[in-house]
């Protein structure tokens, strides 16, 4: 009988992790029920411990933490190693390659704690603000099951930092950030994510985290865009654009660097007391916002979305303030085709239109952004002229 229940123990150990419980415990309950009285007996503790170290080490897929053979776990180590380095460019371009190697490291070894939470936070970084409630609930589930395998990753609370802030749920965003730097208080990339979940809440706050972030590890680009943002907020344009330019040498290929440079030199511009300085800076803003569409490809990278959209209306805008209500109104057009939804668009469209003596067109489009935003005061002050 004992031999038969020792196999019975080998065999439990090669199933995945829910039938080896269901054996696991039908060998403990056969024992119980059947011999009471062996229970007390030396081989039927040994047999006990057997079944609990079974239920302790044999749990979870067949290519587990303790099972995935080490040739196995030294291919799935490659894959993780070549998607963090892709991830750590911080180049847009790249996450999608990073995303597909850690996915490899995870095929072969399945509970691969690093490569689990690396998959979250590069699916939060390549979708960002974009990420779908889908897209989310997967990549959390990925971060979860990271810290349920090692509860002392500090790369799963930063995922789930990082994936939050994308969410919009700042506060939530801010309480992982501080638990993954408690258990790495040193940490850039930890460091980067708390920096800029504070962009939501104190801009002051925000920078001289980011600042911090960029002593730790000064050649983590993601840090210097993000500087960038924190500078803008605070009124620090040129610090604001030494930041974004440092980023843009380190990051080529990201258009966002030409859409945020572009927006700080109209924040300095307002600060110019020169014409002829207001003058230039326009210009160069104007020519940056061109730059980014002229380099976009949002079939190919539709994460450029959301820095293609600010770079249309931006140029809608300086349009308007030329009395080129033509091109105001193609460039707007060209920005209801990534978001239709944005009420921002939907307010220059009514100006546009107004502007242009189409008070038919203005109303239905002020209606329309009132309809996205229905506190909007300004949208209701348009919306009564007309």
């Amino acid at each position: 009988m004992l031999v038969k229940q020792a196999v019975l123990l080998v065999i439990c150990r090669q199933l995945p992790g829910g039938l080896q419980l269901a054996m696991a415990v039908n060998i403990c309950y056969f024992y119980l029920k059947f011999f009471p009285r062996v229970v007390q007996m030396k081989k039927a503790k040994w047999i006990i411990i057997a079944v609990l170290a079974t239920l302790s080490l044999g749990l979870g897929c067949k290519k587990g933490v303790d099972t995935a053979s080490d040739p196995i776990k030294k291919q799935a180590e490659s894959h993780y190693t070549k998607a963090r380095r892709l991830f750590l460019s911080c180049d847009p371009d790249k996450y999608t390659e990073a995303i597909k190697e850690y996915q490899l490291a995870l095929n072969l070894w399945d509970e691969y704690p690093e490569a689990l939470a690396g998959l979250a936070e590069a699916v939060s970084m390549w979708r960002g603000f974009s990420i779908s409630e889908q897209e989310f609930g997967e990549a959390y589930q990925y971060a979860q099951r990271a810290l349920r395998l090692n509860p002392d990753l500090a790369a799963g609370y930063r995922a789930m930092a990082d994936l939050t802030r994308h969410r919009g749920d700042s506060e939530r965003s801010l309480r992982l950030a501080d638990m993954a730097l408690r258990i790495e208080p040193k940490n850039a990339e930890n460091l980067y994510v708390k920096g800029s979940t504070l962009l939501f809440l104190n801009s002051e706050q925000a920078y001289k985290v980011l600042l911090e972030a960029k002593a730790q590890n000064p050649e983590l680009a993601k840090i210097y865009f993000n500087l960038g943002s924190a500078a803008q907020k605070i009124g620090r344009y040129d610090d604001a654009i030494k930041y974004v330019e440092t980023y843009q040498q380190m990051v080529p290929s990201d258009i966002a660097a030409y859409s945020s440079i572009a927006v700080n030199k109209l924040g300095k511009r307002e600060k110019e007391n020169s014409v002829e300085a207001k003058k230039q800076l326009l210009g160069e803003a104007e020519t940056l916002f061109k730059l980014a569409v002229a380099k976009s490809d949002l079939e190919r990278k539709p994460w450029q979305a959301p820095w293609l959209l600010l770079a249309y209306k931006s140029l809608a805008r300086l349009s308007i303030d030329k009395n080129d209500y033509a091109g105001a109104i193609d460039y707007l057009k060209k920005a209801e085709e990534i978001n239709p939804q944005d009420v921002e668009l939907q307010y220059l469209f009514g100006i546009t239109y107004k502007q242009m003596g189409n008070r038919t067109a203005a109303k239905q489009r002020f209606q329309k952004a009132l309809s996205i935003d229905p506190k909007n005061e300004e949208i209701k002050k348009e919306l009564k002229t007309l």
